[in-house]
């Protein structure tokens, strides 16, 4: 047997309540959506944590690990450590490294590593952000 409950002026929702009574206006210039955040603004690496467990992840729509989606964006200072590394060949142009890196918040990101020659990028390296040819592209570079 199931029941349908059919709302009416006499049993809907109070302005009070918690329940929204109109639709959320969008406003075009907020991030959100389904478009999950971190990534790099004004040369600036920023990355989410979750509010529940505290998981550091990189652009995600779901925390990892409780599966919330509370999550809050924060700035990273840039620099990590080299995970795994692959040097990519290309055919038209030079081969480089990709790389996944163990950044100092606690979560990873694959991002390409400057480095000349490309053996110096290798596992265990220490990395900070860079620039790379793309304007809003992830690049990393060896530290001295």
């Amino acid at each position: 047997m199931s029941h349908t409950v059919i709302e009416t002026a006499g049993n809907g929702p109070l302005a009070g309540d918690g329940v929204p009574t109109a639709a959320p206006r969008i406003d075009p210039d907020q991030r959100g959506g389904l478009i999950p955040a971190g990534g790099i603004r004004d040369g600036v690496l920023y990355f989410q944590r979750c509010r529940w467990c505290h998981t550091a992840t990189f652009r995600r729509l779901l925390c990892p690990v409780c599966g919330s989606t509370d999550m809050a964006e924060e700035r990273s200072d840039g620099t990590g450590v080299i995970h795994h590394v692959t040097v990519v060949g290309r055919s038209a142009g030079r081969p480089r490294a990709m790389a996944i890196i163990d950044m100092r918040e606690g979560f990873r990101i694959r991002a390409r590593v400057s480095a000349v020659p490309l053996a110096r990028a290798c596992v265990g390296a220490q990395v900070r952000l860079g620039f790379g040819p793309q304007p809003q592209e992830i690049a990393f570079q060896l530290c001295d």
